[in-house]
């Protein structure tokens, strides 16, 4: 499900936990957490999140990271973890920045008061980065101050407009099947280019889907994968 751009309101305040969450998709978190005998607005599953913040911004063309880019006067990478903050059964997030952004990033969560927040040192790539903040919540690491999840939600800093219902999907898929994503139905055609750079075959889209955050997985089964 991929996240809108920012659009012209400001994303709701921080509310109270399973917001947002109306009819069939609060009866089935209810039903889910009910069935594991945990007290209402927590998820049966140690869950925590991973947020890639290092990259640089080359695509997109300007001198400021698109994360750090004010959206209404606010950062955009605030609104994301808003959004990850306000689903209360999320325990710890873990932010991969890169050093010369670490103040920044610091300044940012105590400006607008972010709670669960750790940071961590982003790498030369995002496979380096998100490693990075799976290790920040890895028992085998000498320095780890954060207990190790069940499951870990992958999201991107500059998708602010992530829904609880969706996380929730993800997580229970995660639980069962050991990795679980959000996915969308492909709009563009997708082709393949012959070696002399004409068309060879194009793609059925109603047989594809387009790959999107969040993403989750069981921790010790990404962990173990990012150490290979």
């Amino acid at each position: 499900m991929e996240a809108a751009p920012p659009g012209s309101s400001r994303p709701a305040e921080p509310g109270p936990c399973l917001s947002g969450q109306r009819g069939a998709d609060h009866a089935a978190s209810a039903s889910l957490q009910s069935a594991a005998g945990t007290e209402p607005g927590r998820h049966p599953l140690a869950v925590a999140a991973v947020l890639p913040a290092g990259g640089c911004g080359e695509r997109m063309g300007v001198p400021t990271p698109k994360q750090f880019c004010p959206i209404l006067e606010r950062p955009l990478i605030s609104y994301t973890l808003q959004a990850l903050e306000r689903v209360c059964w999320i325990k710890d997030i873990v932010v991969a920045v890169t050093g010369e952004n670490m103040e920044v990033m610091k300044s940012i969560i105590q400006k607008y008061q972010h709670k669960r927040i750790s940071l961590v040192e982003a790498g030369v790539t995002r496979h380096r980065s998100i490693f990075n903040g799976l290790k920040a919540l890895a028992e085998d690491q000498i320095n780890s101050k954060l207990s190790k999840p069940e499951v870990v939600i992958i999201h991107d800093a500059v998708r602010p407009f992530v829904k609880e219902d969706v996380l929730l999907k993800v997580v229970t898929a995660a639980k069962e099947h050991g990795a679980a994503g959000a996915i969308r139905p492909l709009v563009s055609t997708v082709i393949s280019p012959s070696a002399d750079g004409c068309l060879d075959y194009s793609l059925e889209r109603a047989r594809h889907r387009a790959s999107e955050m969040p993403q989750a997985f069981l921790f010790d089964v990404i962990y173990e994968a990012y150490q290979q």
